[in-house]
């Protein structure tokens, strides 16, 4: 396993079987702590209009609660993170967590449950921010796109399972029961956070090869391409099932299945499959995918060829996410890693926010096919920055 101490990597470095096994931990720590996210999704607007008598304005203040702080709490955490450790902050974000969500019962007022809402959402932020980086600090350069790419399989995975067990444990306990369950089980976090080792880095570690001004660059370009490719999952999630309603067929959530099924699968493949698309031709390659994905769900008029569509989002999101990640890291020295990559990741939550907002504007004024290819056009303008990011790492990879 390595240390984190070296000064320098050697170019042969390659990833342990142990280290591999701990970052699969963290990752998968990471997926329990999402539960309580997941969880609640299908609980909280049944909650919010029977029991708090609210109405869908206060359903979506509720529901949409946690993520201002969320993304706020992000950055921030990465810059504590040299400081406190990846694993003082995975427990700290889960233990607050956990006990905002248990709390859920106790509020008697839409305002308490949005206030609860924004402590998980500092909570999580803390808890991804933490769990985002560890496993990057654990492997080897042989394996940090993989890394990058573990956390989001996995809370891919858990609100697919979440959503429809916490449906499942509100029939059989009740909601109130329920809210302190989904509360309770972010705290198997900690024992699995408490048996992975920490990657700690010296104070003489940062390399003074690395320019501030590169490391921005480095930073700021996949930063501003993941915003516009997470407009392709702000299309696909909140606006497929919609797009097909308003044509009368049923079915819609087929698409949203199709395009999370096939990230899932290739990402797992990506296990034992090598390949990384770092290089301009090929990224570029993978924002044609993804565009073309979104084109054809907007002029889709059929189910099937919005599944197909579904899944060349899938196929081209698989790997866009992890190798932006990873030009980021080839970019900041060590101790910028925590504070760049956590700035990074929230950059898709800001992307999202963004796209459903603006993209429901667009298909309120110009329908739902118009907006599907104004979206497809968004993902084009990415894939101009992801281009100009493969660039800025590939120099910053061979200057070393």
């Amino acid at each position: 396993m390595r240390t984190g101490l070296e000064p320098s990597e050697p170019a042969v470095e390659t990833t342990d079987k142990r280290s591999l096994r701990h970052a699969l931990l963290i990752s998968l720590a990471s997926g329990i702590g999402y539960m309580p996210f997941a969880l609640t999704i299908p609980v909280l607007p049944g909650h919010v209009t029977d029991h708090l008598h609210g109405g869908p304005a206060e359903v979506g203040a509720v529901i949409g609660g946690y993520a201002l702080t969320s993304l706020l709490s992000r950055p921030v955490s990465g810059a504590l993170m040299n400081r406190l450790g990846a694993r003082a902050l995975t427990i700290g974000g889960t233990v607050l967590t956990s006990l905002a969500t248990v709390c859920y019962p106790l509020a008697g007022s839409i305002a308490e449950l949005i206030a609860l809402r924004m402590l998980v959402g500092v909570g999580m932020g803390v808890m991804l921010a933490a769990t985002g980086v560890w496993p990057v600090q654990l492997v080897a350069k042989d394996r940090q796109s993989w890394a990058l790419g573990l956390g989001g399989t996995v809370n891919y995975v858990a609100i697919g399972v979440g959503a429809p067990l916490g449906t499942v444990i509100e029939h059989l306990v009740g909601t109130a029961s329920m809210f302190v369950i989904s509360g309770l089980i972010a705290l198997l976090v900690i024992p699995l956070a408490l048996c992975v080792p920490e990657v700690r880095l010296a104070a003489k570690t940062e390399r003074a090869d690395i320019e501030q001004g590169r490391a921005l660059l480095g930073t700021a370009l996949p930063s501003v391409a993941l915003i516009f490719t997470a407009f392709g999952f702000a299309a696909v999630s909140s606006f497929a099932v919609a797009k097909f309603n308003s044509l009368g067929v049923a079915g819609g959530a087929a698409v949203v299945t199709a395009y999370s099924l096939t990230v899932v699968l290739l990402r797992v493949a990506g296990t034992w499959i090598r390949w990384e698309a770092t290089r301009p031709v090929a990224l570029a390659g993978l924002f044609l995918v993804e565009a073309l994905g979104v084109a054809l769900i907007g002029v889709s008029d059929d189910l099937g060829t919005g599944v197909i569509g579904g899944v060349l989002v899938g196929l081209g999101m698989w790997q866009i996410y992890p190798v932006l990640g990873l030009f980021v890291v080839r970019s900041v020295s060590e101790r910028q890693r925590a504070t760049a990559l956590s700035t990074f990741g929230a950059c898709f939550t800001v992307g999202l926010a963004a796209g459903s907002g603006s993209l429901g504007l667009v298909a309120q004024a110009t329908g739902y096919q118009t907006m599907f290819l104004v979206c497809a056009a968004c993902v084009g303008l990415g894939l101009l920055v992801a281009v100009a990011s493969a660039r800025v790492a590939g120099s910053a990879d061979t200057s070393r």
